[in-house]
């Protein structure tokens, strides 16, 4: 029989040519056709620019997920070598025995590793030190040339704002944007004269002032309050080069990388003259507005946070969602004041009418008072719950109707393994046991317990009755949140039920001036079958 193969390829960087992704999938079909397998077309995954390092790989997921399912499409997964698996060594040899595990057989062409001989653990625990060793080696590589490069006045790297790169004598050089450049000048003086920050970045949208590139992930390409306090804190306008203020460390489980201070003795400062944009003057003018209004409001707190922004939960923080642009829906006024918080659109409170017309705001107590009716009226009650429960029969009883075909086979495999076993137990009694038979009878067994496991008996009464277990559970969670709701000082576990079984609640504005509520209820947590359309409007 044929080995049916599944290719992985990946390669790190943007830099590097896309080719390299065709030259992997290249080599792996040249050594299945070498050993008389098949390649499976629609079995191939790959990652462009993404490290080795992080597991956080969309081709990779999609393999595994498809590599440890039940029925698998693939006997074979073939790379070129291991590092495209990983470049940490403890993450390849986990992928090596969860594959294993999941009797996958796994081939690295260009190194002649195969997972079927014995030696493969060793062999790829020793490519994995040597992949590891190559990525720290790299790394050190990548950050002493970047500290020359900062030492230098070179560019180290990144964007900002008012800047652009151009290459000079072979290096990359930071040179002032003088159309950009104008605009900083602008947000600069904006300030100074005693615009706020808001206010600002609600002149910047109504002029459709261009703003920089957003980070990865988002689209916005307008201002906000964060991105205008950015420009006006970077010393870069002054002249002043400043690198290695931060480091980047990998999580260990995720691979994902998250960004740490460093302490101000490992800064690298640069004196660039060249890239000046604002006067020392109106720096200092900036800068002393800032202090004033730390020592105003900020309490002795990082810059950038007024009194009231501290971190505080409410009931539906993070939970609501502006049913225009999609924005979260946030205290906007009022934070200092009990009585006067008011919640709105913080696309709109930040970027303005450009981005989100919804101007709309209402006060906190009103809008979690109606809410909190809504939810008892519409939600949590039995009804919706039953509702919901005839939704999931009927779907349930559809899917039964499609397993007529695969209920058969087992039941007849169930009874072929009974019979089996029970001429086995009739041979040890006739006196022709053996150590053969026995382990002949356990493996019956296990398959006949898996079967038993798996197997739906098409019995209206045995779904009957796991329906009304799942009812049971709902309607206690749904009194234990009832009951949360009802004692404020309980608000963390409140707020964690709601986003764990009503999720995110979508308020749209109304020509009225009101908000009405929409979203979806989860009464039966991590289970198929997620019953949508059993919440109501408030």
């Amino acid at each position: 029989m044929t080995v049916r193969c599944a290719v992985y390829a990946r390669y790190s960087s943007d830099k590097q040519n896309p080719c390299s992704i065709a030259d992997q999938i290249r080599k792996c079909r040249e050594y299945a056709a070498r050993q008389a397998w098949t390649v499976l077309d629609n079995h191939i995954y790959s990652d462009e620019a993404i490290s080795g390092t992080s597991m956080e790989r969309d081709g990779l997921q999609r393999l595994i997920s498809v590599a440890t399912n039940k029925v698998r499409p693939f006997d074979c997964v073939l790379a070129d070598d291991t590092s495209r698996l990983s470049r940490k060594m403890a993450d390849t040899l986990n992928l090596f025995e969860e594959l294993r595990f999941a009797d996958i057989r796994v081939v690295f062409v260009s190194q002649g590793v195969d997972s079927k001989s014995e030696q493969a653990e060793l062999l790829i625990g020793v490519h994995g030190l040597i992949d590891t060793a190559y990525w720290r080696e790299l790394g050190f590589k990548t950050r002493r040339g970047m500290e020359r490069n900062a030492l230098a006045g070179l560019a180290t790297g990144g964007r900002t704002f008012g800047y652009k790169t151009i290459m000079s004598d072979g290096s990359c050089r930071l040179q002032v944007d003088d159309s950009k450049a104008e605009i900083v000048r602008r947000i600069f003086q904006m300030y100074a004269k005693g615009l706020s920050l808001r206010r600002i970045a609600y002149q910047l949208n109504d002029d459709h002032v261009p703003s920089s590139q957003p980070q990865k992930g988002r689209t916005s390409r307008t201002w906000c309050v964060s991105s205008v306090r950015v420009i006006l804190r970077n010393q870069r306008y002054v002249g002043q080069l400043l690198w290695n203020t931060t480091q980047k460390v990998r999580v260990p489980k995720t691979g994902r990388r998250v960004k740490r201070p460093r302490p101000e003795s490992e800064w690298v400062r640069v004196d660039a003259p060249h890239l000046r944009i604002i006067s020392d003057e109106l720096w200092s003018a900036v800068q002393g507005r800032f202090a004033t209004i730390r020592l105003l409001w900020g309490g002795g707190r990082r810059p950038g946070l007024s009194a009231g922004q501290q971190k505080t939960v409410y009931l539906f923080s993070s939970l609501l969602k502006c049913g225009i642009c999609g924005g979260s829906i946030t205290l906007v006024s009022g934070r200092w004041s009990k009585q006067s918080q008011q919640y709105g659109c913080c696309m709109h409170h930040q970027r303005g009418d450009t981005v989100c017309p919804n101007r709309l705001m209402i006060r906190r107590d009103k809008l979690e008072s109606r809410l909190l009716d809504g939810l008892k009226k519409e939600i949590l009650r039995e009804e919706a719950i039953d509702y919901a429960l005839a939704r999931m029969r009927a779907e349930l009883e559809r899917r039964f109707n499609k397993l007529d075909e695969a209920l058969l086979q087992m039941c007849n495999r169930k009874r072929q393994l009974e019979t089996e076993i029970a001429r086995l137990i009739r041979a040890i009694a006739d006196g022709s046991g053996s150590e053969s038979i026995m382990a002949a009878i356990g493996e019956r067994e296990r398959e006949l317990r898996a079967i038993t496991d798996d197997l739906l008996e098409k019995r209206p009464a045995s779904l009957q009755a796991k329906l009304d277990d799942l009812r049971t559970i709902a309607v206690e969670e749904m009194t234990e949140l009832q009951q949360l709701l009802t004692r404020p000082e309980n608000v963390h576990e409140a707020r964690a039920l709601l986003a764990e079984r009503i999720g995110r609640i979508t308020l749209m504005p109304t020509k009225e001036g009101e908000y009405t509520a929409t979203g979806s209820v989860d009464f039966f947590g991590d289970i198929d079958l997620r019953v949508e359309g059993a919440g109501g409007e408030s």
